[in-house]
C-alpha cells in the first residue's frame, strides 16, 4: 500500500487485503489527517468498507478498474466530491442517491454495462463532463437538457461535456 497523507492524498494498491488497509489508514488518519482524493483503482473491489462513510470532506474519488456491480452506498455520503471515477468496472445502473452528489462537476462511468440513466442525474446542475462511452445505454432522460454546464456532446477525450460514444441509442442525441 501507498499513502501519500502529506498532500492529502491516499492511494491504495494492492490484492486482497485492499479494504484491511484502507480501514488501518483512517485509523491512523484521524479527524484532521483524512484524505480529501483517494484512489482505490484496480483493486478488484467488489464492494467498500462502511467506515468510508466518515469521508464526508472527500472531494475526488477514483474507484475504476474494480468489479463493483452496483454504487456502494458509503459514496452517496461524500457530499463534497466533485470527481468520481468508475470507468471499467460492472455497473449495471445508478442509483436515484446519485443526486446527493449537489457538487459533483465530473462523473466518469464508461466500460460498464449501463442500460439506462436515472432522470435523478439530471439534478446535478454543476456537472460539467459526463463520460458515458462504452456502455449499453439505448436511451437518455428527457431532462437531460437540464445539465446546462454539459454544453456540447464532446469529440475528444480531454473535451468537457457529455461523452456518449459506442452506446447503441435508439434515437440521436441533440447537439
Amino acid at each position: 500500500m501507498q499513502a501519500l497523507q502529506s498532500s492529502g492524498e491516499l492511494v491504495v494498491m494492492g490484492g486482497a487485503s485492499c479494504r484491511e488497509q484502507v480501514r488501518e489508514e483512517l485509523r491512523r488518519g484521524g479527524g484532521a489527517r483524512k484524505p480529501d482524493v483517494l484512489s482505490l483503482a484496480n483493486n478488484q473491489l467488489s464492494s467498500l468498507p462502511a467506515s468510508l462513510c466518515s469521508l464526508t470532506r472527500l472531494r475526488k474519488l477514483n474507484l475504476s478498474q474494480n468489479q463493483m456491480l452496483q454504487l456502494p452506498g458509503a459514496v452517496y455520503s461524500m457530499k463534497a466530491l466533485v470527481f468520481l471515477h468508475l470507468a471499467g468496472n460492472r455497473l449495471e445502473n445508478l442509483a436515484e442517491n446519485l443526486q446527493s452528489l449537489t457538487e459533483l462537476k465530473i462523473l466518469i462511468v464508461e466500460g460498464n454495462n449501463l442500460h439506462s440513466l436515472p432522470k435523478a442525474l439530471c439534478c446535478l446542475n454543476r456537472l460539467e463532463l459526463l463520460n458515458l462511452d462504452f456502455n449499453d445505454i439505448k436511451d437518455l432522460p428527457q431532462e437531460l437538457h437540464q445539465l446546462c454546464r454539459l454544453e456540447r456532446l464532446a469529440c475528444h477525450p480531454l473535451d468537457k461535456g457529455l461523452h456518449i460514444v459506442h452506446n447503441p441509442l435508439i434515437k440521436p442525441v441533440k447537439e
